[in-house]
């Protein structure tokens, strides 16, 4: 669960069980794992992979065949179609495309 989200403001999502906030939009083809977490504004689309403990938040874009996993966090504007975050990563750039 998101810790400072009330249980009516997320859900658990269909491919995977991971939680994601009312706020988020992320498409049913998108995996989600049972810890990872999705909030803010963040968008999730096409054939995403968020798994392990990561997190993606605030107004962060991710398409195509990106994965984030491990600890990583995904926050600000980043914007990815391509590549992998893992580990300890915290990516938070105005507009970066990981390859």
């Amino acid at each position: 669960m998101i810790a400072n989200l009330k249980d009516s403001e997320q859900h658990q999502h269909k491919n995977g069980h991971g939680w994601v906030a009312n706020t988020a939009r992320v498409d049913d083809s998108v995996f989600v794992g049972p810890h990872a977490l999705v909030y803010g504004q963040a968008e999730v689309t096409e054939h995403a992979v968020i798994v392990d403990s990561a997190q993606v938040s605030g107004h962060a874009r991710l398409s195509g065949n990106v994965i984030v996993s491990g600890n990583a966090w995904v926050d600000g504007n980043t914007k990815a179609s391509t590549g992998r975050i893992w580990k300890n990563e915290r990516v938070q750039t105005k507009a970066e495309r990981i390859r």
